[in-house]
């Protein structure tokens, strides 16, 4: 997301007002300045007026505790991968959105593999990229040893399309994961053959987008059994249609706002099973779903989907930049409604949309119910949307998130929890998509258009250190922790190497990479390299990695709900991979619980059974794979 241009559509990045600040100070009270909860009090340089004076990283304290909370193992494991853009200058706008992967195993041996998505060559880009460049996508299948190697040539996942997002799911339930490229062109749709090996089924398959696509996510919307498939849309420009840069004053070029380019809508598939050749088939459905009205248009950046209203059906819940969020109802007929703004998920508190990139989902205050946090551009904070039955409500400033994050620039996010109290925390990676300095020199200004075609003449269209260019870019990741008494309190001074070097980081894909029983993080960037980090946060319970499986075909069971009971305490999570930004995560639910011992799982599976089914209790620091119809029915006394 960048800063718009001179048009007449309002600018909501710089549309908050002094007195909107005060507002939200007065809503939520002042930051506690002691104890754990007081998560937004020592901010150096950040006060509630500031708009555009101070953004970005911010100096680094590194905290006097000798804890490192996360360890950057990425060359001890041999990753290599460097995302490959432009050549820059023209300023495409996908360049500065940068590009996602997936954690999951694709080879069936037990360990996580990571896929990471590369871009390529921008459209009318200036000059070539060096002999040596690699522009495909890139596989790395991890060894016993924990090492990782290039498998790319062999996995048949080398996808050279200007590649932005990916998502993984067995759509064809044969029992192996299975992969959906989503391009700045045509999406990819690869089918894997059970040993490592895939084929690109795009066109026999159905797979006919092929827009502006960002995030991608599986789900099964209809309850038939076979997964669906939903792509955001971030607009309708044709990839060779690029034809403008914005001049931000002081001799600034740089990328225009989204609100110069046509919104557009998002893509939903039906998956309809087998066909006569035995390859899976899909149905454009966004127009008979409902997804295609007018009104429903935005520049779509993620897609969550879950049961949000309680009812037993897939929902999907949709962040825009600077349009309004949508919150698509499943109406149980294979149509759906957006109801974002009844739900009160559209807007902030304030009643402004925002410039919406990655969400996460999780029941973040215990209560059952899937909670919603959006990330957003500087100058606007990062909201939390608490969810009450299928109603939100704006509780940003009272979980303390709300100051913490408005110098930043959000972008890939995740409720997990890392420390093993059973409460969900947030890591957050950042990065700027217009320099602070910019901003700083001329603080009303919004950028002018500039002909890309004046540029390129003008010698203008090339940049001579992209090194340079993107540290201008730079923002640092944050950690917060759940304190368990509605609030979090920030520690990215504690965060170690995955806070402590400023990044352009774009997409942020979480997973248990060592089978160790946490989760580790990994990162992606504009025009760097993806950083895998080791979680060593100290630890103050215990752990269970949770593999759902459907009855029939083994498959892993997106949208499954399960609830860990141990005592009186009740831990929810849901299975889907989807969120954050251009990101899948380890499809295997990461529950983290005080106790030592659990009493029982309790399971609502996707298929709409409203009673859930309960499997016998047992020790934890374990994997647990539990499959459909083989527990227990629940019973009235056990609820």
């Amino acid at each position: 997301m960048t800063p718009q241009a001179n048009t007449s559509h309002p600018h909501l990045a710089h549309r908050l007002p002094l007195a909107a600040a005060c507002l939200a100070l007065l809503v939520a009270g002042c930051p506690d300045s002691g104890g754990k909860t007081g998560g937004g009090a020592n901010l150096p340089d950040v006060t509630s007026t500031d708009v555009t004076r101070h953004c970005g990283p911010g100096p680094w304290t590194e905290s006097d505790k000798p804890i490192s909370l996360f360890v950057d193992i990425t060359d001890d494991v041999g990753i290599d991968f460097q995302r490959v853009v432009g050549p820059l200058g023209t300023y495409f706008l996908p360049e500065i959105n940068g590009s996602g992967g997936a954690m999951f195993d694709y080879d069936g041996d037990g360990d996580l593999d990571i896929y990471l998505v590369n871009s390529g060559r921008s459209p009318k880009a200036v000059g070539d990229f060096p002999d040596t460049v690699r522009i495909e996508n890139r596989m790395y299948r991890q060894e016993a040893d924990g090492r990782f190697v290039d498998a790319t040539a062999g996995s048949g996942l080398g996808d050279t399309g200007y590649g932005i997002s990916c998502a993984i799911g067995d759509v064809d339930n044969d029992g192996d994961l299975d992969v959906i490229v989503t391009n700045y062109g045509p999406d990819r749709l690869y089918l894997n053959n059970g040993q490592g090996r895939f084929q690109d089924v795009s066109e026999k398959a159905g797979i006919t987008s092929s827009g502006w696509a960002n995030s991608a996510a599986f789900c099964d919307y209809d309850r038939d059994g076979r997964l669906d498939l939903f792509i955001t849309q971030y607009g309708s420009e044709a990839f060779d249609a690029h034809k403008r840069a914005c001049d931000y004053g002081g001799g600034h070029v740089g990328y225009c706002s989204p609100l110069e380019f046509q919104p557009s809508h998002d893509v939903l598939f039906h998956n309809q099973g087998p066909g006569p050749d035995g390859i899976v088939r899909f149905r454009d459905v966004t127009s008979a779903a409902g997804i295609d009205a007018e009104r429903a248009e935005g520049t779509g950046f993620c897609v969550v989907p879950a049961d949000l209203n309680r009812d037993g059906w897939t929902d999907f819940y949709v962040a825009n930049d600077m349009y309004p969020n949508r919150l698509w109802i499943n109406k149980k007929d294979g149509t759906f409604e957006d109801l974002g703004l009844q739900t009160g998920s559209a807007y902030n508190f304030l009643g402004r949309g925002e410039a919406s990139m990655g969400l996460a989902i999780g029941d973040v205050d215990s209560d059952g119910d899937p909670d919603l946090l959006s990330t957003h551009f500087t100058d606007e904070t990062n909201t939390l949307y608490i969810n009450d039955r299928g109603q939100f409500r704006d509780a940003t400033e009272q979980w303390q998130l709300g100051l913490p994050s408005r110098r930043h620039t959000g972008w890939g996010v995740a409720l997990i929890d890392l420390d093993h109290d059973g409460f969900l925390d947030i890591p957050l990676v950042n990065g700027l998509a217009l320099p602070c300095q910019w901003r700083n020199s001329d603080a009303d200004r919004q950028g002018d258009v500039v002909d890309l075609n004046t540029l390129t003449e003008a010698g203008q269209a090339t940049v001579d250190d992209p090194a340079a260019f993107w540290a201008e870019y730079v923002d640092r990741n944050q950690i917060y922790f759940n304190t368990g008494k509605h609030s979090f309190v920030e520690r990215t001074s504690q965060g170690g190497d995955f806070c402590r070097k400023p990044n352009s980081g774009r997409g942020l894909i979480y997973g248990d990479i060592d089978n160790d029983g946490d989760l580790d993080l990994l990162v992606t960037t504009t025009g760097g390299r993806a950083r895998l980090y080791r979680n060593d946060v100290p630890k103050s319970g215990h752990w269970l990695r949770v593999t759902l499986q459907l009855q029939t075909s083994l498959r892993d069971a997106y949208g499954a709900e399960l609830t860990i009971v141990a005592g009186t305490h009740r831990y929810h999570r849901i299975l889907n991979p989807a969120s954050s930004f251009l990101a899948s995560h380890d499809p295997r639910a990461h529950v983290g619980l005080a106790e030592d011992h659990y009493d029982r799982i309790e399971v609502r599976w996707p298929d709409g059974a409203l009673q859930t089914e309960h499997f016998p209790g047992g020790t934890v620091d374990r994997p647990v794979t539990l499959v459909q119809g083989r527990g227990q029915p629940a019973t009235t006394d056990s609820k």
